[in-house]
């Protein structure tokens, strides 16, 4: 599929500007999508992608790996992501004959024209991280901000779907939001302020959030290192920005995230 038009064409619709006028007071939910719906939707060769996902979508034979993008195409439709004629099964260019649902193209839009990207990762073997995208144009750099949030089937559908966990990282879920730079700093600060079931240490949990531009290669020079234990955070920051280093509650998190977002768009 041509994603450019495509999305160009969502972001265009009523409901795309609705939508993002919504997410500047609340919490807009766009889709649910999984990491093989990601890669027929081409997001290997997006600016930020999992490299476990990559690794496990390069791994399937070139003839599995056409037919799943027939299954999988195939089940957006059913799911109402895609939108227009039927896919003609075998041609090769099934996406071709779709829109995109606005809430989908505004995911896209996000993931992979960013205006910047926030990754907060957890400093351990199996965890996955949350990313934040800037939704923006010319005339405005952030129009929004679409969250990637790590999601897993619920108790009750997981018994309906065994085959899921034998797909591995093809198999994982994510759900994604619009929301304003004020609730993406709020997520930021839960997410980081939860620690990962380790307990034993003071400040157990480790993250590293860092903030990147697609057309640098480095990061923007802002990043930070925290530590969690549920309650309270201490922030490590790499230039010695924090002496101390002091600790943080929610509210006060929240701060030190909203001012990373804040200097990732400038």
């Amino acid at each position: 599929m041509t994603l450019d038009p495509a999305i160009a064409a969502a972001e265009r619709t009523e409901a795309a500007r609705d939508l993002i006028a919504r997410a500047r007071t609340e919490t807009v939910h766009l889709v649910t999508v999984s990491a093989l719906d990601l890669c027929t939707l081409d997001g290997p060769r997006q600016p930020l992608f999992d490299e476990r996902v990559t690794h496990a979508w390069l791994q399937v034979a070139d003839r599995r790996r056409r037919k799943l993008v027939e299954e999988v195409t195939a089940g957006m439709v059913q799911r109402g992501l895609l939108l227009g004629n039927t896919p003609q099964r075998g041609t090769g260019k099934d996406l071709d004959s779709h829109a995109l649902k606005p809430e989908l193209g505004l995911m896209l839009a996000a993931r992979c024209r960013p205006a910047f990207i926030v990754t907060a990762a957890g400093e351990g073997p199996g965890l996955r991280p949350v990313n934040l995208f800037a939704l923006g144009d010319q005339a405005e750099p952030v129009r929004g901000i679409v969250a990637e949030l790590p999601a897993g089937l619920p108790p009750d559908r997981a018994a309906r779907y065994p085959g899921a966990r034998k797909l591995g990282p093809l198999g994982w879920l994510y759900n994604y939001a619009l929301v304003s730079p004020l609730n993406a700093a709020e997520i930021l600060a839960r997410w980081t302020l939860r620690p990962p079931a380790q307990p034993g240490d003071a400040f157990p949990a480790r993250y590293l959030v860092s903030a990147y531009r697609p057309d640098q290669e480095q990061p923007l020079g802002y990043h930070l290192r925290v530590r969690a234990d549920g309650s309270r955070a201490v922030v490590d920051g790499l230039a010695g920005e924090y002496a101390g280093p002091p600790s943080f509650d929610l509210e006060g998190l929240q701060a030190v995230m909203l001012n990373l977002l804040t200097e990732a768009s400038r």
